[in-house]
């Protein structure tokens, strides 16, 4: 370490203000993994040469996160060397910032994004990639999205468009599934109570982890997993079908009439009470266009299902 880079640090350690140009400085010297060494070597030196102190410093909860850090050995050395040259050093200032410089995870927590029943959004991540979110979805990803990872968990239904990262892989689990892509087209459905969890790929490419297993597909494929079996099924799908509720589109395709009640109650916000029993063997197909209002569908769905139906505000009763 030559004597300018010794007086920057200890210009810095003391509390110091450094100038634009000095920070800059400062900045390259913290980021240098060779300097590293020197730094740690040098503050070393400055503690056999200090006298010794008690100090209360409250390192526990740092140093728990370093254990996790590849630079685990160093971080240890630096921070023992940092507690036990309190008599020379502004210990606070240097261990927060040495701290945020050579441990990755800036923080644990996480964010969520969601969206109640009967409600639709489209966000921005914070590098680029555009999320939009179906109804009574949660998006969850850490606050330090995007320095050292792209991963997210999500619950519900969701449509994603990738912002193209070959050093970050976008990574969202959802259930048992993880789907990683670079840069790419894709939805996916997750509902907890739903018996299958879809990947569904539009454009590029995604692979998808189930245990230790590995998947990749192509565009125009699904990959769907039948909670109950445990089973894999790759498939051909309908992106105008998939996408549907992204165009506030209600499309049902030969759908089981217990899956319709489900997604009416989502995107209407409302409770239906039935009889399953009575439907156990009916599908619905029918699209209604955007904004259709609930008595309209359920005006159509009743003379196909043949059901009587009544609503009082957000109840509605089905009975055959």
């Amino acid at each position: 370490m030559n004597k300018t880079s010794e007086n920057l640090i200890n210009k810095f350690i003391s509390g110091q203000r450094l100038s634009d140009e000095e920070f800059i400085l400062f900045n390259d010297f913290l980021n240098d993994l060779h300097y590293r060494d020197e730094l740690i070597r040098f503050l070393e030196k400055n503690w056999q040469q200090s006298q010794p102190e008690e100090v209360a410093l409250q390192f526990e909860q740092i140093r728990e996160k370093i254990r996790v850090s590849s630079l685990k050995v160093k971080m240890n050395r630096l921070f023992i060397a940092l507690s036990k040259a309190a008599a020379i050093l502004f210990i606070p200032l240097i261990a927060a910032v040495l701290y945020f410089y050579f441990n990755q995870t800036i923080s644990s927590e996480m964010l969520t994004l969601s969206t109640e029943k009967g409600e639709f959004t489209h966000v921005i991540l914070p590098d680029g990639s555009r999320v939009w979110l179906n109804v009574d979805t949660k998006l969850s990803y850490p606050a330090d999205y995007g320095l050292g990872s792209r991963k997210l968990e999500l619950e519900g239904e969701a449509y994603f468009e990738v912002k193209k990262d070959e050093e970050l892989p976008f990574e969202v689990t959802s259930g048992n599934l993880t789907t990683t892509a670079l840069g790419t087209r894709f939805v996916i459905s997750a509902y907890p109570e739903s018996s299958v969890i879809k990947s569904s790929l539009l454009e590029g490419s995604v692979e998808i982890k189930y245990g230790n297993t590995y998947k990749i597909i192509e565009p125009g494929q699904q990959l769907a997993l039948d909670k109950n079996k445990q089973a894999l099924v790759l498939k051909a799908f309908s992106e105008e079908y998939e996408l549907s509720w992204k165009n506030n589109q209600l499309v049902f395709r030969l759908t089981p009439f217990d899956h319709v009640i489900s997604i009416l109650e989502k995107w209407y916000d409302i409770s239906i009470v039935y009889n399953p029993e009575l439907f156990k063997s009916e599908t619905l197909t029918v699209r209604f266009e955007k904004y259709e209002s609930l008595e309209n569908v359920l005006k159509v769905i009743s003379k196909v299902n043949g059901f009587n139906y009544k609503v009082e505000g957000n109840n509605v009763k089905i009975t055959k």
